[in-house]
């Protein structure tokens, strides 16, 4: 993060103060259900915790992560996701890229929300110094993108993926250990050290993925940042979207699922009514799955389907980092749900998917429009910017797919399997319960496990954990149903962090707008955001918290939602349009939106609770403007 988030700390806190400065963490008022909500994250993540800590933090300017915590993140998810952000997504602008004006990213916890605080450089020898590191180091990178994603960053992602799905972990420690134990001299304790040895394994492998995840993502946005900051230079009338237009066309892997639903779903109406009756009737993924595989024709689609599971239906219901959302691979409901659809359309005379070609042909006229107004010298310095730009700014979605979705989905499927050992040894009543507790804890929770073992049949087993489990359970629900403070502490006069306002959308006049809604003395008819994606349309809006609530979306809404994610791109024709609480002009909402040619308005901070399902909302995708033209009955 690269501007000052440092501001001076208040000296009291008057009715007029609060409208000038959010609460400070300790000035919160949580409600009495979250009570406790502290024991469940490592000491390191809270707030206050010592004076001098205390007044580190409230000479700050914190803002909620709504991006990545949406809703709370469990314990576990906590500790790995949050964990793996802090030092990664740290160090990689600190200590490895050394970034120039941004050092590093602090982070908090309330309640298993996420905060974030940018920490800046302000020293010019340090400044000069991080900056030849930065070009040389960047320099090589986007000179050898290709080998460096493609020959070490994708197989390495790949191999850790199999790692942790190898791990093996028994169901139950056995009754007895196996003969060879004593007959090949291995030791008396192989059956408990390999539970605790392959627990460690695989917390070190999900934070190796972390660190992957981070290891070039700054740079791709910073490539997009240079291109868009010379397009300014160069054109200082040139809106957000032409710029966006003029990076589009991405073959990302984040968009493979989709593209693979809409070949199965082609697939389908040229096998024929043995598959389209099937895929169109009433019934779950499992009694479908029966009857194609009754026929020719369905054990057909259902080889083709097989073969397309893997890696791409390991796709999140969520974003990713929450355990309890599930996947596609593990809950086939949204797959069959999607090809219904597409089944639907294709017979109806549709074409599905994105016109690739349109885009890429808009794509090009945009950046050749723009190109004929320099000069010789000027052409020279856009064009080498923005082949920079293109060549890397895939991994600003291939990421997405390849760590939230497809490593999490089999390091949390890994991580049942350790549930599913304790609650056979009796320390906790459900598998999912392990997500309640941080990995320390998790830790702690297997190695009484074996030691409740080893003590033989019969030996007392306590129930706290269990108890400790349905308390935390009904804190996390409180959490979920808690609206956090936008932000904590007294804000910059100007938020100039360039990454700040791209990923997350945040903007000085973004922040006083959330000031306005915390004092009841804004405008909740109109908002405004980012225009991420052209075109002005309006129809009735439709509130999307979560994926529980996508399918809702009905043809001709207009989706409004905290962000999106990558699930849900096969329900976007049906939108007209989308709204977003969160997000800048390169999130994946902007990105996906573009995409799809879907008219959009990202990081417009509180859409969600100003607008309401059946509410007639008009935007401009050019403006980012959003306005409420009348009221739901």
């Amino acid at each position: 993060m690269g501007s000052d988030q440092s501001a001076q700390k208040p000296t009291g806190h008057t009715t007029d103060e609060a409208r000038t400065r959010f609460p400070h963490a300790g000035e919160l008022d949580l409600p009495a259900e979250l009570d406790g909500w502290e024991e469940m994250y490592p000491e390191y993540f809270r707030f206050e915790l010592t004076d001098d800590r205390t007044e580190y933090e409230r000479d700050r300017f914190w803002f909620w992560d709504k991006k990545d915590t949406t809703e709370p993140l469990l314990p576990w998810d906590m500790t790995i996701s949050a964990q793996a952000w802090q030092i990664a997504m740290a160090q990689n602008t600190s200590r490895v890229f050394a970034i120039p004006p941004s050092m590093s990213v602090d982070i908090r916890v309330v309640a298993g929300y996420a905060y974030f605080t940018g920490i800046n450089v302000e020293d010019e020898e340090l400044l000069e110094e991080r900056g030849k590191l930065f070009k040389e180091r960047s320099e090589y990178y986007y000179e050898n993108y290709d080998a460096l994603y493609n020959g070490v960053w994708l197989p390495a992602v790949k191999e850790i993926g199999r790692e942790i799905d190898d791990l093996d972990v028994p169901s139950a420690l056995p009754e007895y250990v196996p003969d060879d134990v004593i007959t090949q001299g291995k030791g008396q304790s192989q059956s408990t050290l390999e539970v605790v040895r392959n627990y460690n394994r695989l917390t070190e492998l999900a934070l190796e993925g972390w660190q992957r995840h981070f290891e070039f993502l700054y740079l791709a946005y910073l490539a997009y940042m240079q291109f868009t900051e010379l397009s300014r230079e160069l054109f200082p009338d040139i809106s957000d979207d032409a710029i966006g237009k003029m990076v589009s066309a991405v073959e990302a892997d984040v968009f493979r699922p989709d593209q693979e639903l809409n070949e199965l779903a082609e697939f389908a109406v040229e096998l024929g009514s043995d598959v389209t009756d099937v895929l169109t009737s009433e019934g779950s993924p499992d009694e479908k799955i029966a009857r194609l595989r009754a026929t020719d024709a369905g054990t057909e689609f259902m080889e083709r389907f097989d073969e397309v599971k893997d890696p791409w239906f390991y796709m999140t219901y969520g974003d990713g980092f929450h355990s309890y959302k599930g996947s596609w691979i593990e809950d086939l409901q949204a797959p069959f749900d999607h090809l219904e659809s597409k089944v639907d359309r294709l017979q109806a005379g549709e074409e599905l998917g994105r016109d690739f070609a349109a885009l890429q042909a808009e794509r090009d006229e945009v950046v050749d429009e723009y190109r004929q107004y320099l000069s010789p010298e000027e052409r020279e310095e856009f064009d080498a910017a923005y082949e920079t730009c293109m060549a890397v700014y895939e991994y600003a979605e291939n990421h997405q797919f390849w760590i939230e979705n497809w490593l999490h989905t089999i390091v949390f499927r890994k991580m049942r399997e350790f549930g599913e050992l304790l609650v056979n040894h009796g320390l906790l009543a459900d598998e999912e319960d392990i997500f309640l507790f941080n990995r320390f804890e998790v830790a702690e929770l297997l190695e009484e496990a074996c030691e409740t073992w080893a003590l033989g049949k019969g030996a007392f087993v306590s129930e706290r954990w269990q108890d400790r489990a349905a308390e935390r359970r009904q804190i996390f629900e409180a959490a979920k149903a808690w609206d956090p403070s936008p932000a904590l502490g007294e804000p910059p006069e100007e938020v100039t962090d360039p990454l700040m306002q791209m990923l997350w959308g945040i903007t000085t006049e973004k922040v006083e707008n959330w000031l306005d809604i915390e004092s009841d003395s804004g405008d909740e008819t109109n908002l405004d955001g980012f225009g991420s994606s052209s075109g002005q349309v309006e129809g009735p809006a439709r509130i999307v918290k979560d994926s529980s609530d996508i399918d809702k979306l009905q043809e001709g809404e207009i989706l409004v939602a905290p962000l999106t994610n990558p699930a849900w791109a096969p329900v976007f024709p049906r939108a007209k349009g989308a709204v977003t609480d969160d997000g800048g002009i390169t999130s994946h909402a902007a990105i996906v939106c573009r995409e799809y040619g879907l008219p959009a308005v990202t990081g417009t901070g509180h859409a969600t609770s100003i607008i309401e399902t059946g509410d007639i909302v008009r935007l401009d995708g050019e403006t980012g403007e959003v306005e409420i033209l009348e009221r739901a009955e």
